[in-house]
């Protein structure tokens, strides 16, 4: 009996001790229910009290009133300014510098000697060439004394033709009048054939004149061809003289127009080699600085508004307080494939010498176009499928507007279709802003 009852509490105190614990573990259970789904109910219940709140409420958007583009558009782009002639002036002879009459920054006119180079070989060369040319004008004397003497003789030689035919027909008629007395027995057989063989003889003696008078004939075109071969030989002469003539006036360097000295690489005694060669060092070099040049590169975007003869201003550090007035001259009839620009050259007068070659230079064109397109921030613009779109607010509805591009400018874009100007254009419109939706405008010009 008293086994059973201590049996029984045993068993009463285990079952007493598994209630204890569940009923723990319930309240922890409890507690992390509370800490874990409380709390989201009562943000999920808050969000759709918001929620309900948000869509009975307008949405506010910010807009710009779109204006056009303006019809004159000034454009400022960096270059360097050149002189419109630029010239680097070598050597044309070999030989050592003797001296140099000029330095950097000198002023020069066009045919100054800027240097002189000592040309002894070409001096040699020239002197040889006037003692070629004067044998040759004495062979050209002897040959036309040899035409001379020729033409004398070709004279005498006809002279003597004539002589003897005068003799060959006188005994040609004496001839023929003996014959005809033999006939009628007025002379002797011996008499007539006397006169006959002087008549022979006669004509022997007008050949031989003849022949003779075909050499002197031929005598004087080989003294006529000897002439013409001394004086080509005298010109040849006379040209070889010219030529070293010249190549000594190189030994003179000459100033190619007026300008300034910009570059002076040589000093006397410094040995000079003719040619604009890698190898070959160069004398000076010279600029025009009356007029200078300035290469500006366009943008594809506005370069096909350029126009030559349009003005352009030039702005220059060293001159914080002075406008340089130029003109556009050329504009190239191509783009540079690697910028997408185009070369434009802007004139500047320089009468003062104020701009100098190597200036770094802004330039100023103002270009005008014809279309009336409208211009607009890049963030208004939103792809609608296989089309462009800006959302325009009408009447406090939102509006979708289709549009065609012009121009991008990065953070600016050009319509060219589909506003015509003053429009109220959303900025950076929600993507579930839907055709004719309330909205509430705010200009962000206004702020």
């Amino acid at each position: 009996m008293h086994y059973k009852k201590r049996r029984f509490f045993v068993v009463r105190t285990r079952a007493g001790k598994t209630r204890t614990f569940i009923l723990i573990l319930g309240g922890i259970v409890l507690v992390l229910f509370g800490l874990g789904v409380i709390p989201k109910l009562i943000e999920r219940r808050d969000l759709l009290h918001r929620t309900e709140q948000l869509g009975s409420e307008i949405p506010v958007v910010q807009t710009v009133v779109v204006q056009p583009a303006p019809f004159v558009e000034p454009l400022t782009y960096p270059g360097n300014i050149g002189a419109m002639q630029y010239a680097t002036i070598f050597a044309r002879v070999d030989g050592y510098l003797k001296s140099r009459m000029v330095d950097i920054g000198d002023q020069v006119k066009e045919g100054q000697v800027l240097a002189e180079i000592d040309t002894p070989t070409i001096d040699e060369e020239l002197a040889q060439a006037k003692a070629d040319e004067a044998q040759a004008r004495a062979q050209l004397v002897s040959a036309k004394a040899k035409l001379k003497e020729a033409k004398a003789k070709d004279q005498s030689v006809e002279a003597d033709v004539k002589r003897v035919k005068a003799d060959q027909e006188f005994a040609d008629v004496t001839a023929r009048r003996w014959v005809n007395m033999a006939s009628r027995g007025a002379v002797s057989f011996q008499s007539r054939d006397e006169k006959s063989t002087a008549l022979a003889a006669q004509n022997a003696t007008l050949e031989a004149a003849h022949a003779q008078k075909r050499a002197s004939e031929q005598s004087v075109l080989a003294a006529q061809s000897q002439v013409a071969v001394a004086s080509a030989g005298v010109t040849a002469k006379l040209a070889a003289v010219a030529r070293y003539q010249a190549e000594q006036a190189f030994k003179f360097v000459r100033a190619p127009f007026d300008g300034v000295i910009t570059f002076r690489k040589v000093d006397p005694g410094a040995l000079i080699t003719a040619g604009s060669q890698t190898q070959n060092i160069e004398l000076f070099q010279m600029a025009k600085l009356d007029i200078m040049r300035i290469y500006v590169h366009i943008p594809q975007s506005v370069s096909r508004y350029l126009a030559t003869g349009q003005p352009a201003e030039l702005y220059i550090s060293g001159y914080p307080d002075r406008v340089f007035k130029g003109t556009v001259t050329n504009v190239a009839g191509a783009l540079d494939p690697q910028t997408r620009t185009r070369q434009t050259e802007v004139k500047i007068a320089n009468p003062d010498h104020a701009l100098l070659p190597g200036m770094y230079a802004q330039v100023k064109v103002t270009v005008s176009r014809p279309e009336r397109w409208i211009r607009v921030p890049s963030n208004a613009v939103i792809p609608h499928g296989n089309d462009l779109e800006v959302v325009v607010v009408k009447d406090g509805k939102a509006h979708h507007q289709k549009v065609s591009l012009g121009r991008d400018f990065g953070d600016e874009m050009e319509i060219k279709a589909g506003l015509q100007g003053n429009e109220t254009v959303i900025i950076s419109p929600e993507d579930d802003l839907r055709e004719g939706d309330q909205v509430k405008s705010v200009n962000i010009a206004s702020k």
